[in-house]
């Protein structure tokens, strides 16, 4: 920051020509920089381009938007999203309920920008490996002026890159959020409610047991808003795998937090939280997402499977076995459930259940909790772009929309001018 720089004034500054100004919605200015800052909480401005058209620049301070009316500039919202959920409200506050309408409402421009983000990636790295092609059959590979467009590409990738991250990281966290307060009533919830028959595969939402709905909501919502947003396909199937995992892993530990110290791993609860995981799986299934789920699911579902066998048959059954069949549980986690299953008054685990030796120590020192740092990586996709960013537009709504924009531009402009000074509104071209 230059010596002065926190006193100049934040705002688009007069470029001196309303022309030229909407003419940058279109085509950068060539004739001077610029910052394009994207904004996705106001459905009249959408973004703004600030021409830098002064000795000083300051970006990123926080403070009023660019004093067109003192509004509060609209900081991308997380924490305070966040802070919103049940786990984090004040005491005294009563709480509101998450609604899958709200979901899709504060998570539609984290979508919307991971989706563009991705397209522009995309159509970048493509048109990169254009300019590193035709450079090689040209012989001009050490081309300096080259050599400086792809050093500015990498750059602008990476950029590129870190808000795919981030809007993927936020969205997450928020659905997340969202779930942690809906979970626990697939392990609490009983779906054999009196005179009710349990939903068959490709069943909807509301004929779903009581219990299920909000999770499955979250879900819902959530498949919606990638359709909707047409977020490429790989980066909504590694948004259900975070999900999943989140699911899986927080279920997991609850299950095992709940067999400490009381009657919980029995075989009448099992058979419950059994069929509720069976129809969220059927119901994934039906929206496309069953192998994801299937894939996440896994470790919880084998538990599950564990302590709905029946008393007689477990109790003949040997930790040797036991490990075979339940292979992605640990031997602390296997333990762990044997010796707090409920046999009977006075009656503990068989000698046959004790671990041999060789897994004592795994099962004295491991962890009976699922850790949530193990969550998959982000890949980003590679190519395969489905927009034609350098081809002609012909989408007549584009035009329409860059037109109200344009409107929208010259009603400021023109607010700010001396009433003997205003003019009429520019004339709309054709496309």
């Amino acid at each position: 920051m230059a010596p002065g720089a926190a006193d100049a004034q934040i705002g688009p500054a007069d470029p001196g020509d309303f022309d030229q100004l909407t003419q940058c919605l279109i085509q950068a200015p060539s004739n001077r920089p610029y910052f394009l800052l994207l904004q996705g909480y106001q459905d009249a401005q959408d973004f703004v381009v600030y021409v830098m058209t002064r000795e000083q620049h300051v970006f990123g301070r926080g403070g009023n938007s660019s004093g067109r009316g003192g509004s509060p500039a609209p900081y991308e919202k997380i924490k305070e999203i966040g802070d919103r959920q049940p786990e984090n409200h004040p005491e005294g506050v009563p709480e509101v309920p998450l609604t899958p309408e709200s979901v899709s409402v504060e998570l539609r421009p984290l979508m919307l920008w991971m989706a563009n983000t991705t397209e522009l990636l995309s159509f970048v790295q493509e048109k990169v490996l254009e300019m590193e092609k035709e450079a090689d059959q040209e012989g001009l590979s050490s081309d300096p002026q080259l050599c400086n467009d792809l050093e500015l590409c990498d750059e602008a990738m990476a950029l590129l890159d870190e808000v795919i991250m981030c809007t993927f990281q936020q969205s997450v966290y928020y659905l997340t959020k969202t779930l942690y307060s809906t979970l626990p009533a697939l392990l609490d919830s009983n779906p054999f409610t009196a005179g009710a028959e349990l939903p068959g595969p490709g069943a909807e939402l509301g004929a779903m047991p009581p219990g299920l709905r909000p999770t499955l909501g979250v879900f819902q919502a959530a498949l919606e808003l990638t359709s909707q947003c047409e977020l490429h396909p790989d980066l909504v199937s590694q948004t259900f795998g975070y999900l999943f995992f989140f699911s899986n892993a927080s279920l997991l530990n609850s299950l095992m937090e709940r067999g400490q110290g009381r009657p919980f791993y029995q075989w009448s609860r099992a058979v419950q939280i059994r069929t509720n995981l069976d129809l969220v799986l059927d119901w994934l299934q039906g929206a496309g997402l069953g192998d994801i789920a299937t894939e996440f699911f896994r470790k919880l579902s084998m538990a599950v499977n564990l302590l709905c066998v029946p008393r007689t048959s477990l109790l003949k059954a040997a930790w040797s076995s036991l490990r075979t069949d339940h292979p992605t549980l640990t031997p602390a986690q296997l333990h762990h459930l044997l010796s707090h299953y409920q046999l009977g008054p006075g009656r503990g685990p068989p000698p046959a259940w004790d671990p041999p030796p060789a897994e004592r120590d795994a099962v004295d020192t491991g962890d009976i909790f699922e850790s949530f740092s193990s969550h998959p990586p982000l890949i980003l996709p590679l190519g395969s772009s489905r927009l034609r960013l350098a081809g002609p537009v012909t989408d007549d709504a584009l035009h329409r929309e860059l037109r109200r924009l344009r409107r929208l531009l010259w009603d400021l402009e023109q607010q700010e001018l001396p009433a003997n000074h205003r003019h009429g509104p520019p004339v709309a071209t054709p496309p």
